[in-house]
């Protein structure tokens, strides 16, 4: 990939994020995965692992825009980092329990990077917890960003960076950052 070369895209379901977003995803044709193959993927938040689903054909892809790119199958290395640091991340999740109630955050992932972390919350993320996920950043040396557990708009799909659109995949997606 790269050099230069024109690729063909295609468009492939992805299953993505600790809560198990399906979206859409664009990829190159030469990227010769198949079902069940874990891949990284390019979202908002950064790079990701995901689990390919299907590949669509156009006829079913309709004015979906995609939610980002599949760039590869995923080698040792990004397997490796994904599920480290399982202490830290209880422990964060504390620590804004504590600075904040309300955000009430449940659950926490650390994206292939190694760098970025994401905190779910059921709590309303808005401006407020903006700050709060400034100064952990800070605090702990990472990229802290907090986000909604569902979409704050019922049949939000397709809204923010692309994602389901109209049918299809069956649940709900994440793209949304605070």
């Amino acid at each position: 990939m790269g050099n230069g070369e024109v690729l063909t895209r295609t468009a492939c379901l992805v299953r993505y994020g600790r809560l198990g977003w399906v979206a859409l995803f664009s990829a190159t044709d030469e990227l010769n995965a198949e079902h069940g193959d874990s891949v990284v993927i390019q979202t908002e938040r950064g790079l990701e692992l995901g689990e390919l689903l299907s590949n669509v054909a156009e006829h079913h892809v309709g004015d979906v825009s995609p939610a980002g790119d599949v760039l590869r199958l995923a080698g040792r290395e990004d397997l490796e980092v994904d599920g480290t640091d399982a202490v830290d991340l209880d422990e964060l999740i504390e620590t804004i329990r504590h600075q904040a109630a309300e955000l009430e955050p449940v659950d926490a992932e650390l994206l292939i990077d190694g760098r970025t972390v994401v905190v779910y919350c059921l709590g309303e993320v808005g401006q407020e917890s903006e700050r709060i996920a400034v100064f952990q950043s800070k605090r702990t040396g990472r990229d802290i960003r907090l986000s909604p557990m569902f979409d704050p708009e019922p049949g939000g799909c397709g809204s923010g960076g692309g994602g389901c659109g109209s049918g299809g995949c069956g649940s709900s997606h994440g793209d949304e950052q605070a």
